[in-house]
């Protein structure tokens, strides 16, 4: 069997083939990268008899009836026709028809298709959507899954340059707000923490569970999804997947990077809010990188956390170029539903699977020597660490220092040498967001604060890191 890799080179080999002999050609691409897909495919198959069917593909219980077309014009009306006749005379009600052209099809298959479902669904696969199946073929499966939920459920017919992921639009105010409020040195509210810094793939995070403490054998499993949006939109959609599923924590933590600038935060709709004022974040600086990465940090329920690391281009389209989910997981969960939905809903056609770590999931160091810190600001909560006992009154609501901003003490050129263990992706980063070991009220703020420890983890994509300060 041919590497993958030979699949898309032969495609792009027979362009130059007469039309005839192209078509032939493509059928054997497509009956190869279909058995590599883990499909059973059958050449020429008798479920249509009389008439002649390119390629029947089986998975599971369902048979895919295809249609190659590799000529120059796109295919239309008449090949529609085709194949639901086909699919007529196909002696099965799981037969789903599915056409493959290269040259794209003309505005009124695509239409014929959405609006007579009831003739049994077809699918429509260009020559975008071919070349990645010919390069990956393991993402035909579910790229038909995908198709076929678009069309059935949502009456939409999905092709690659369809921007159906747009018509989401939730606006970011349908996101939680945090809890937290971040102030200045002067306890002046702030919507997030500016500093300098470079894109280094790192977020400060004020929980990191370990999933690798269980009563059990075993160690924790990671899972990549790689999603498709299109643009910032698409972001807050993402996020508001994850919040209407139960899958975001009270306090996410987020950073936006640009090449010499950071913008650290605390919650989703604050996320997402400094996301969308670019303009107002671009003002001022010297240097704009054409695209700004964003990492943001949340727990799950049951045990485990993600990371999104996206990239988003630093003009008026704000076009997402690249957007990874990254879980750590304590194992691999029974109810596989919301992560498959997911995959789903963002159009995540690339196979992913669960893999067990090689090594602890969380890194914890203690300093013998406690480092003095500088602060320049505060993480302020209402929620109060000691609530009353039963019987006892309920008291006013009080501030509460949960964290610290501070200058960061091992910054690369201008700080002391850091220990052992200590995250290289901080090197650059003016500031550091500390998790308080021992919280006090904002009236009782403290002469002093000291680096007492710090933990860290990582997802594929990025660094997620707590250091933790004392008094």
């Amino acid at each position: 069997m041919p590497r993958i890799s030979h699949l898309l080179a032969d495609f792009e080999r027979f362009r130059s083939l007469p039309a005839q002999r192209r078509g032939y050609k493509l059928e054997d691409l497509l009956e190869q990268a279909f058995r590599q897909a883990h499909f059973r495919v059958i050449r020429n198959a008798g479920i249509a008899s009389p008439r002649q069917t390119d390629l029947v593909a089986r998975y599971g219980d369902t048979r895919y009836l295809i249609e190659a077309k590799w000529e120059k014009s796109p295919a239309d009306i008449n090949v529609l026709d085709t194949v639901r006749s086909r699919m007529g005379r196909a002696a099965s009600s799981t037969v789903i028809g599915v056409i493959v052209s290269v040259s794209g099809f003309t505005e009124t298959v695509v239409d014929d298709v959405r609006q007579r479902r009831d003739l049994g669904p077809v699918l429509l696969l260009g020559e975008e959507e071919l070349t990645q199946a010919l390069k990956t073929p393991t993402s035909l499966a579910p790229l038909l899954r995908l198709k076929q939920e678009e069309l059935t459920t949502h009456g939409r017919v999905h092709l690659a340059a369809s921007p159906t992921l747009s018509r989401r639009s939730r606006p970011f105010t349908d996101l939680p707000s945090s809890e937290l409020r971040l102030l200045d040195i002067d306890l002046k509210p702030l919507p997030h923490i500016r500093s300098g810094g470079g894109q280094a793939g790192f977020v400060f995070a004020q929980e990191l569970p370990d999933v690798d403490w269980d009563a059990g054998h075993g160690s924790g499993v990671a899972l990549d999804l790689p999603v498709k949006l299109l643009d910032e939109q698409g972001i807050a959609d993402l996020l508001y997947e994850f919040h209407s599923m139960g899958w975001s924590g009270s306090e996410p933590r987020w950073n936006i990077q640009q090449i010499r600038t950071t913008w650290q935060g605390i919650g989703a709709r604050e996320f997402v809010d400094t996301l969308s004022s670019w303009k107002e974040r671009f003002e001022g600086l010297e240097h704009v990188h054409h695209t700004e990465q964003a990492t943001y940090f949340d727990t799950c329920p049951g045990g485990g956390f993600y990371t999104i690391t996206v990239f988003i281009s630093s003009d008026a389209s704000r076009t997402t170029h690249h957007c990874d989910v990254s879980f750590l997981l304590p194992g691999i969960p029974v109810d596989l539903r919301p992560i498959q939905h997911l995959a789903e809903e963002f159009d995540t056609t690339a196979v992913s699977y669960f893999r067990p770590l090689a090594r602890r999931s969380v890194t914890r160091r203690r300093l013998e020597v406690s480092v003095p810190l500088e602060v320049v600001g505060y993480i302020v909560s209402q929620n109060d660490p000691f609530p009353p006992l039963p019987g006892e009154q309920a008291r006013l609501p009080t501030d509460w220092v949960t964290g610290i901003v501070v200058k960061n003490p091992h910054r690369a050129g201008n700080g002391a040498a850091a220990p052992e263990d200590w995250p290289q992706q901080t090197d650059d980063g003016e500031f550091l967001v500390c998790d308080l070991r021992s919280h006090h009220q904002l009236t009782d703020l403290k002469g002093a604060y000291f680096l007492h420890s710090w933990e860290y983890a990582y997802t594929s994509n990025a660094a997620a890191f707590k250091p933790v300060a004392d008094w």
